[in-house]
């Protein structure tokens, strides 16, 4: 798998890239201390990357991006694959804009390359889940030179906008709730559109607070930096990883006694969420807060 380039040689390119990231971060990057993080998924929001607008230009973008599917909708019926099909020629052309005023359009996270790299050459799995299409977001990859250090992108099936962060799991082993809790991390900036609820169980019995660890960034911003940059990710999964002896789940379940943790350079609070929208699902466990240490 991986992310798809527009020829065999960009193709090639990024493999061997991967690959030389891979074998220098096993030899030169890992310290004794740092855990091997080979069998760890993160699924990682779109937005937590790129795509950080001008407010207005985002806006307007948002509210286009709608239009233009319920329209399609509208002309070929809900459901349809040709309602995708549609919709991606309709990105092309938005993309061209993109393209021509890169400055004003798209801009990475703060920390974004640093902590892709840092996850890859512990040996992670890092995977972007969107509702945007695929072919869409790889060219925004490209641009930013993020592409290398993606290993996929999972966007929606045809005829459909929903995020597939089940699929993305169960793609890459996780196919068993122990292993998704064990095993995977989930980013975002918002806790109700953000998080993979296709892996969280119902809410039954003692099993409140067995999901996936949701890692909460500040919102992004295009014209200013965010609070904690992204790089502040491979360092809370580090320690996840040692206070669980390799379990996420049950790292944050032994940090969460206190409630609030730091890393070499960042502090975090812990909590267990439950929104209002999904009383059917156990309430989830989510790092927040996160700020640079003085």
């Amino acid at each position: 798998m991986g992310i798809e380039n527009t020829t065999d040689k960009e193709s090639f390119f990024r493999r061997i890239t991967r690959k030389v990231w891979g074998i220098t971060g096993r030899l030169f990057g890992r310290s004794p201390e740092s855990p091997d993080l080979h069998d760890k998924i993160i699924l990682l929001d779109n937005d937590e990357l790129l795509l950080v607008w001008e407010k207005e230009l985002r806006e307007i973008r948002i509210q286009k991006e709608e239009e233009a599917w319920v329209y399609f909708e509208n002309e070929y019926g809900s459901g349809n694959p040709k309602v995708t099909e549609e919709f991606l020629k309709w990105q092309e052309k938005l993309y061209e804009h993109i393209e021509k005023e890169k400055d004003r359009f798209l801009k990475e996270r703060q920390g974004s390359k640093e902590a892709l790299d840092k996850l890859l050459s512990s040996g992670a799995t890092t995977i972007v889940v969107t509702k945007g299409a695929k072919p869409y977001t790889q060219k925004c990859f490209n641009l930013t030179g993020l592409s290398p250090l993606i290993k996929d992108i999972y966007s929606p099936a045809p005829g459909r906008r929903d995020k597939r962060f089940a699929d993305a799991a169960h793609d890459y082993g996780k196919k068993n709730p122990w292993l998704c809790f064990k095993d995977t991390v989930v980013v975002g900036h918002d806790l109700d559109k953000d998080m993979a609820w296709d892996l969280v169980p119902a809410r039954e019995g003692d099993n409140d607070g067995k999901a996936p660890v949701f890692v909460l960034f500040d919102t992004l911003a295009f014209e200013k930096d965010v609070d904690a940059p992204l790089d502040a990710l491979p360092e809370i999964i580090d320690v996840l990883a040692k206070k669980g002896e390799n379990n996420i789940l049950d790292g944050f379940k032994n940090l969460y006694k206190k409630q609030k943790a730091s890393t070499k350079n960042y502090s975090f609070k812990l909590a267990l969420y439950h929104t209002p929208k999904r009383k059917d699902k156990t309430r989830i466990p989510v790092i927040f807060d996160i700020k640079r240490r003085a």
